[in-house]
């Protein structure tokens, strides 16, 4: 999983050379330019005075899994654009960790572990650790994967076949309002690991971008906005 930005806001005019923060600053200020150190954007979130903050916008690229990334999907305000596997002899599978599910929160996951899964499959007659297992059957499928598009077959059709780990890159674009949102919801810890993790990256690249703003929200935590 990785995550890197690929474009943002720059002023133009009387805005050229502006940082996002004082850009956003100096729209709220219907023009004017002042320097606040960072405190009127904090007022502005603190009141719940969102517009402004919708006037500048980020575009992340991101490279998870088919499964993580549906997750992103959901949020509809940002706009996404998915790299097609039409145009792509390559294919990765994410690492795979496996955790225990949680006994009472059905939403979450607990401590990393390696279970024995009992050998009742048709090509599997003895116990097997889950790793092995899953390494086996990966590789099954990619080899079966190349099989079908060395005959011939169209990659739209035969990437039917491959599993919810395979990696997928797309862009998303959002304002500011949108990404905070965003991390609103999956900096939280009823989030999956997985995305949590990849909303840490989006979060330490938005701090280095407004230091100012994000050194007054505890954004890591969630439940800011």
């Amino acid at each position: 999983m990785n995550v890197q930005l690929v474009t943002k806001t720059q002023g133009v005019g009387k805005y050229e050379g502006l940082t996002s923060e004082e850009i956003i600053s100096a729209i709220a200020r219907h023009g004017v330019i002042k320097e606040d150190n960072g405190k009127l954007v904090k007022y502005l979130m603190d009141n719940k005075h969102w517009s402004p903050l919708d006037m500048i916008n980020f575009s992340f690229e991101v490279e998870t899994s088919r499964a993580i990334a549906r997750q992103w999907l959901r949020h509809s305000s940002l706009k996404p654009q998915e790299h097609s596997q039409r145009y792509s002899d390559k294919v990765i599978f994410e690492n795979i960790e496996l955790r225990k599910e949680d006994k009472i929160n059905r939403q979450s996951s607990t401590e990393v572990f390696n279970p024995i899964v009992e050998g009742n499959y048709d090509t599997i007659q003895e116990d097997i650790q889950a790793d092995i297992l899953i390494g086996d059957l990966l590789k099954q499928i990619e080899e079966a994967y190349q099989g079908l598009i060395e005959a011939g077959v169209a990659k739209e059709c035969a990437r039917m076949i491959l599993p919810e780990c395979t990696q997928t890159t797309l862009t998303f674009n959002g304002s500011l309002r949108s990404w905070l949102s965003f991390l609103n919801v999956r900096c939280d810890h009823h989030a999956q690991k997985e995305i949590q993790e990849l909303a840490t990256l989006v979060g330490e690249i938005l701090e280095q971008e407004m230091p100012k703003v994000f050194s007054s929200i505890n954004w890591k935590k969630g439940m800011f906005m």
